[in-house]
């Protein structure tokens, strides 16, 4: 297949183009980062930003395939610069859905975990009804309505975490970061969330293309605490976990957020159950060891 990648360049697009890029040509659009690897992955060279010439070059370059995953993933910035968050989640998804439509050709858009108010105490499913509480959340939320209007899409509902070589941590980062230095930090104990491995993310999302599943999935393990997560982490990795303190999160000080993002996996292990223990969080963990 010939695939179109946005946000390739960031963490999870490096990670996912070497799963798929081998018997795939993989165009990346590249906006300030240069790509690493360039084997069997060629620069998207888009003159402009806008429907006309992305829709040019999906035609000139027999693209098969768009992949999503442009992002801004700090929710302060996205409250601060409203017009930037508002291009990226909501009109980039808008141009591209509709070219995908007019050509007839599948598109992947990775959403979020963020959707909903946070108050429910289980996990949310596919059919939950979003919610947003802040700005972030409600253009990834504008966003998704807008790739659903090609009924060729899947749209992945996901967080994640893992080793990042480059200077933006993931929340693992930040955590064996800290604590190899020997240095005290504090984790929500009140905020939940079920996040994946990126390897492990990256295999179910290169397995779904396989697959041609389309719809809204969520891609989660367990649900856990901000705070039980890094203990965890600590843990595996045989650093001291007594440098992690609980603390709770504060709406006077931060964005408003949802106390829990906990996401049901459910749907998708109904469709495919060999995927179980991609999903499980003792796997999360095993993987994170490995590559520290």
């Amino acid at each position: 297949m010939n695939i179109l990648i946005f946000g390739g360049t960031g963490f999870l697009g490096e990670k996912l183009i070497t799963k798929i890029k081998q018997k795939n040509v993989v165009f990346v659009y590249i906006n300030k980062t240069q790509l690493k690897n360039k084997k069997n992955t060629k620069e998207a060279k888009i003159k402009k930003f806008d429907y006309e010439n992305i829709k040019k070059f999906v035609t000139e370059n027999k693209i098969n395939l768009i992949i999503n995953l442009a992002s801004l993933t700090s929710v302060e910035l996205c409250q601060k610069y409203k017009k930037k968050s508002y291009k990226v989640h909501v009109l980039l998804p808008k141009i591209l859905s509709k070219i995908s439509n007019e050509k007839s050709i599948r598109i992947i858009h990775i959403s979020t975990d963020h959707l909903f108010k946070g108050e429910k105490v289980d996990l949310y499913r596919e059919i939950s009804k979003p919610n947003p509480i802040n700005y972030y959340a409600k253009t990834k939320y504008l966003g998704e309505n807008e790739i659903k209007k090609n009924k060729n899409h899947l749209i992945i509902r996901t967080n994640f975490f893992g080793f990042n070589k480059k200077k933006k941590n993931s929340f693992s980062d930040k955590i064996v970061n800290k604590l190899k230095n020997k240095v005290k930090m504090s984790l929500w104990s009140n905020v939940y969330f079920s996040p994946l491995h990126v390897e492990n993310l990256t295999y179910i999302i290169n397995y779904l293309i396989k697959k041609k599943i389309t719809g809204i999935f969520n891609l989660s393990s367990e649900k856990i605490s901000k705070y039980t997560l890094g203990v965890l982490i600590a843990n595996k990795l045989n650093l001291d976990k007594h440098l992690i303190k609980q603390n709770l999160f504060d709406k006077k000080i931060f964005v408003k957020r949802p106390l829990n993002m906990s996401l049901s996996n459910k749907k998708i292990l109904s469709y495919f159950p060999i995927l179980k223990k991609k999903m499980t969080l003792k796997s999360q963990l095993e993987i994170l060891k490995n590559e520290y």
